[in-house]
């Protein structure tokens, strides 16, 4: 019966090992992409007389 709880135990802290890196890895690739969003945007809205004009409503 021992055996059987370490090897329940065991593999189940396999899986938490493999989902424990995968998670942050996840999380991080969406930060990156979420800056890059931004910082398209803002370069776009410096860069580009008419975006800007459209979302300030004055002229660079």
């Amino acid at each position: 019966m021992k055996n059987e709880y370490q090897a329940i135990f065991l593999k189940e802290s396999d899986d938490l090992k493999e989902i424990n890196f995968q998670r942050p890895v996840f999380v991080g690739l969406v930060l990156v992409l979420l800056n890059l969003i931004l910082m398209s945007c803002v370069s776009i809205y410096w860069i580009s007389p008419s975006v800007h004009q459209y979302i300030s409503g004055r002229p660079l």
